[in-house]
């Protein structure tokens, strides 16, 4: 019983490492802590320049797909991280950046993402 304790301990704080570190480690795990916070960071509705509806992220789904897979998160400002979906055909792996939310030198920098270096998304419509 107590190697299964300090087993179990061990694996806990290997596995927390993505939780209090700027980077999760790349496992092809999910990391749920370190996605879960980065995810927080743009969550909701985005729009392109012309104001026409792109994508729809909540937390576990973008645009009604599951998120089963994340690596390579970054909790930061501006940030980063892959995101595996499952959709009807299969796995979609997408790279979303995203940046804002903050104030800086006196001016607001509003939030946007962009998906696969595609163009900035806003959350105006």
């Amino acid at each position: 019983m107590k190697r299964f304790c300090v087993a179990a301990a061990v694996a806990v704080s290997v596995l927390s490492f993505g939780a209090v570190s700027d980077v999760a480690p790349d496992w092809g795990m999910v990391s749920t802590a370190s996605a879960a916070s980065a995810e927080q960071s743009f969550t909701g509705k985005w729009y392109d320049k012309d104001g026409h509806f792109v994508v729809n992220i909540q937390p576990g789904v973008i645009n009604s797909c599951r998120i089963i897979r994340t690596y390579g998160i970054t909790n930061t400002n501006p940030g980063s991280g892959h995101y595996v979906i499952l959709e009807a055909n299969g796995e979609h792996d997408m790279f979303i950046q995203w940046e804002g939310g903050y104030w800086e030198n006196n001016t607001y920098v509003e939030p946007h993402i962009s998906i696969d270096g595609g163009e900035k998304l806003s959350r105006k419509a």
